[in-house]
């Protein structure tokens, strides 16, 4: 298998060579000058000497894979679906578009759209309504005194699996929608499958 290089050397160092190069340095004398290996060295000049330019020739490599319309409608089914998987958009494209594209070149073009892919937070859920009443009564207690908490009793409950596990819930989302509802794993559970324990402590002053 053909070594792959490694870095790209600027143009001014590609042209530093090939200044040397046309002065009539020997390529034992460049390598001291410049400090760049013999190997870099023998190609920048072989490059020049084929295609008389210093930079890449523009549209060379790989082409892409994707048009903008395939790109397009990936976008547009992670905004219909944030929890799609890329297997999923992968069989879609397949049977919509008649076209093959890998899982690793699906999950490229949402990056490039700065969505990246999370586990969702486990919430407990809650509807608009009780959200709505949850944030007023927040601000209502918000510029409370510290010796104000002192006087309450604290409940705190977590929930358990008796049967299974809820296991990792992945969401496409930006950075800036961490905190959105819509990115949160709230699902109910049947009460057969789950067990809440609560617990409560208090401040006793002496």
């Amino acid at each position: 298998m053909a070594s792959r290089k490694k870095n790209e050397y600027t143009n001014d160092l590609r042209k530093l060579v090939i200044n040397h190069f046309l002065n009539g340095d020997s390529k034992r004398e460049i390598v001291q000058k410049t400090f760049i290996p013999r190997t870099s060295i023998l190609y920048i000049i072989a490059k020049y000497k084929s295609t008389k330019c210093l930079g890449n020739i523009i549209d060379r490599g790989r082409k892409r894979k994707t048009t903008a319309h395939v790109d397009c409608c990936i976008r547009r089914k992670l905004n219909t679906n944030r929890r799609i998987s890329s297997s999923t958009i992968k069989v879609e494209l397949q049977s919509e578009l008649s076209i093959t594209i890998s899982e690793s070149a699906i999950k490229r073009r949402p990056h490039e759209a700065a969505f990246c892919g999370r586990v969702a937070k486990k919430k407990s859920y809650i509807n608009r309504l009780n959200r709505t009443k949850r944030l007023e009564y927040a601000r209502a207690y918000q510029k409370k005194p510290l010796g104000f908490w002192n006087d309450l009793i604290w409940l705190d409950k977590s929930k358990f699996n008796l049967f299974g596990s809820d296991g990792k819930v992945m969401v496409w989302r930006t950075p800036k929608e961490e905190y959105q509802y819509s990115m949160y794993n709230s699902n109910y559970q049947a009460w057969w499958r789950k067990c809440d324990v609560l617990g409560m402590f208090f401040i006793i002053r002496g």
